[in-house]
């Protein structure tokens, strides 16, 4: 796992392709943008939209994960589930999200 801490987007994209060893013609083709776009993006010149991000860290096999820095209990609850999913099967994952969005719609109705 590759931690960036403070970079930018551009730089992320262009440091993972690196160090799959990926060129920027494969990485365009295989997430369906131009090469031309794709060096915008990694330059800083352009941003991507979420969309083509997705698209990007997907095949670079890569995933976002954004720290609560601030501490709060939301946050610390948050760490913990994404804990307990990155342990879990697919199958176990689809269902604890299952389980939450009902206990979620309980709370609305209690409310």
């Amino acid at each position: 796992m590759m931690k960036f801490e403070g970079t930018d987007i551009g730089e992320t994209v262009r440091a993972l392709r690196r160090s799959k060893g990926m060129s920027r013609t494969v990485l365009s083709k295989a997430a369906g943008i131009s090469e031309s776009h794709l060096k915008k993006i990694e330059t800083g010149v352009r941003l991507p939209g979420i969309d083509t991000y997705r698209k990007l860290l997907e095949t670079l096999e890569a995933e976002i994960v954004i720290m609560d820095k601030e501490k709060t209990v939301k946050g610390s609850c948050a760490a913990k589930i994404y804990a307990i999913l990155q342990g879990s099967t697919e199958e176990q994952a689809v269902f604890m999200a299952e389980v939450m969005e009902c206990m979620a719609q309980s709370l609305e109705r209690v409310q």
